[in-house]
């Protein structure tokens, strides 16, 4: 039966829910490791929020102890239900509490006899409560020691009192119903303020460190660190081996969650089909769950729970998307390139969100250059930089070196700008070989995963089709041009058969323009831009001009481009020109790019009568200009 979203709950193996990430090894591992170990022993179970902690837990405990043949007893305590609306002091109180109360249950013990156990626990509080509450307050308890003081009471460790008594619990609780032990399962540790969780592993050290008993602790290394922050102070090379001794002393067997090891494909294949995102055909197309797979390992990576959010936010899409009426202004997912791009697309969203903005103001990532880079206030690379992106095959392309700009003004996306390059060059070689143009099939996707997209004070976004305002231009537009060119008339016609993201025209032979847009600051941004080659293997391009005495007469169509659009207030143009290198078999070919904007607020906006002659007018004085700098260009090239 198709559902349209995936439980993020933890895997239940008493319901029969099978391993989806090929965990079984590790399992199977620690299970055998488990009943052969000696006690007492502390096992902690590592690794970030999501990645399979507790879904491991319910499995161990289904293995060692869930059985009528079973070797153990066994408590399960969720350390985030007992720290909910409480202080750290009633926290700690209530988890030891509900322990000790658990361990009796199973072993029979009067009720009684219980309450008098956690009488004597907790008497030395009492006197010391108030230095307890300000310490865990302000700056944690400052260790075993002071814990241990608050429970002592006229010179008899009253710690040693209970841990005594448990042990003569348990040995004749375990003896009586033929087990060899209890296993504690301590669960999300990593949920509760972490000046607390270091305080209850000390608590758990100092009363629970008992023969026949292991405590099996699901935790993050990380929150251990800030707990210990008021202990030691940030973590640095000369302080870091006091936290990893604490982390030492408290647990005795490390177990670093696999996530990297984690078998994905059949996780992906099977949620995208039961969600119908992908249909049984799909499932079949070995390559295509693989390059599923590839994406979300160099995004999402492999933590469970970030690939459930990914399933999700995709079925979601699909509902959406089945749900619209089949027309032209409906975007579909009708092919694998697409159904593969959209995946993309809703990963990077989740994994990158700032590359995720850029690709809905600029899906054709590979033509990404420095006018992009003015628009994103990105910071200038210094020549050595420059020369050291060059020797790496991940970033030695124009576009590539404007990713790491982006990269390096984040300090998460800094460390994962290698797996970002590499995802949208896996997506450019896909969408390439398919012959298809990287704009169009990202423009064409990317609205649709806009409805899961969140982002902190983000600006409205006008809601608009870009290929039915590009069309709209394009009838009114084109009459226009040939009226005000009426000599070559019959060469002003579409370049392609398809208006998707971008419309591109020739307005005469050899000359083509190119419009595109995008939502800007609550408005539409309608791009238009045309090139003019320029030259090959070029250093810079200010001395080459030099070089060949041409600097004069570019200079002068600078200053006579600036002063022709100067008072023209309908275009904005950042700048007359850009320089461009388009890499082919290894060559630099060198081009100018003439570019400006026109901004208005609605797509019907740009099709008025007023509008369309602007930009027809607009489009001629441009093209004036390229031809003057196409004839430096010619005689640069001695043409």
């Amino acid at each position: 039966m198709i559902k349209s979203s995936i439980t993020d709950s933890p895997r239940n193996v008493s319901k029969g829910e099978k391993d989806n990430f090929g965990i079984g090894p590790f399992e199977n591992g620690l299970t055998k490791f488990i009943n052969n170990s000696n006690t007492p022993i502390t096992i902690a179970l590592q690794g970030e929020w999501g990645s399979g902690k507790t879904s491991l837990m319910n499995s161990l405990k289904k293995n060692l102890s869930d059985s009528d043949n079973s070797k153990y007893h066994s408590i399960w305590l969720n350390t985030w239900e007992y720290a909910l609306m409480k202080d750290a002091q009633s926290t700690l109180m209530d988890i030891i509490t509900g322990l000790i109360q658990e361990t009796s249950k199973i072993a029979k013990v009067d009720e009684t006899k219980t309450n008098k156990l956690l009488n004597t626990l907790w008497s030395g509080i009492k006197d010391t409560s108030k230095v307890i509450t300000k310490n865990a307050l302000n700056k944690g308890l400052d260790g075993a020691g002071e814990i241990v003081n608050a429970f002592s009471s006229q010179g008899k460790s009253t710690i040693g009192e209970v841990r005594n008594e448990l042990e003569v619990i348990i040995k004749d609780c375990i003896k009586k119903d033929n087990k060899q032990g209890f296993i504690f399962f301590i669960d999300d540790l990593d949920r509760i303020d972490p000046p607390v969780a270091v305080q209850l592993l000390e608590l758990l050290k100092n009363i629970f460190t008992l023969d026949n008993c292991v405590f099996i602790l699901a935790i993050d290394y990380d929150v251990v660190i800030k707990g210990l922050e008021p202990k030691f102070g940030k973590l640095s090379e000369l302080n870091e081996r006091e936290f990893r001794s604490f982390f030492d002393k408290i647990i005795q067997v490390p177990f670093s969650m696999p996530v990297s090891r984690y078998e994905t494909d059949e996780f992906l294949k099977e949620s995208l089909l039961s969600t119908n995102y992908i249909n049984e055909d799909n499932s079949k197309n070995i390559e295509l769950i693989s390059k599923f797979s590839e994406i979300s390992n160099l995004s999402v990576g492999k933590n469970p729970r970030a690939l459930k959010r990914l399933m999700n936010s995709l079925s979601l899409i699909s509902c959406i998307n089945s749900t619209k009426v089949q027309t032209e202004e409906n975007d579909q997912l009708n092919s694998e390139l697409e159904l593969l791009v959209n995946f993309a697309m809703v990963s990077i969203q989740i994994a990158y969100p700032q590359v995720y903005r850029l690709l809905t103001l600029h899906s054709g990532f590979d033509k990404w250059n420095e006018n992009v880079a003015l628009q994103m206030n990105l910071k200038t690379l210094d020549q050595q930089s420059i020369d050291k992106l060059n020797q790496s095959e991940e970033f030695d392309e124009e576009w590539e070196k404007i990713l790491f700009r982006l990269c390096e003004n984040d300090h998460y996306l800094k460390k994962r700008a290698l797996n970002i390059s590499r995802l949208l060059n896996s997506l450019k070689t896909t969408i390439t070989e398919n012959e298809e143009e990287i704009e169009d099939v990202i423009g064409a996707v990317i609205s649709l995963s806009s409805v899961t997209n969140l982002e902190a004070f983000d600006k409205p976004v006008v809601d608009y089709h870009k290929g039915t305002l590009l069309k709209r231009v394009r009838n009114k537009l084109f009459p226009v041009l040939r009226n005000k060119s009426p000599n070559n008339s019959n060469e002003i016609k579409q370049i392609g058969s398809k208006i998707v993201t971008n419309f591109k025209f020739y307005l005469s032979k050899g000359v083509e323009f190119k419009m595109s847009s995008y939502p800007k600051d609550g408005k539409i941004n309608l791009y238009i831009n045309t090139n003019v080659w320029y030259g090959n293997d070029i250093g810079e391009f200010q001395k080459d001009l030099e070089n060949h005495n041409l600097f004069n007469e570019f200079d002068n169509i600078v200053n006579e481009y600036n002063n022709h659009f100067k008072s023209n207030g309908s275009f904005i143009t950042h700048n007359l020109y850009d320089v461009g290198i388009w890499k082919h078999h290894k060559i630099n070919h060198y081009y100018v790019n003439f570019h400006s904007d026109l901004i208005l607020s609605n797509p019907e906006d740009f099709s008025t009568d007023e509008s369309i002659e602007k930009i027809s007018e607009h489009i001629i004085k441009l093209k004036e200009f390229r031809s003057k700098v196409l004839a430096i260009s010619n005689k640069r090239n001695n043409k």
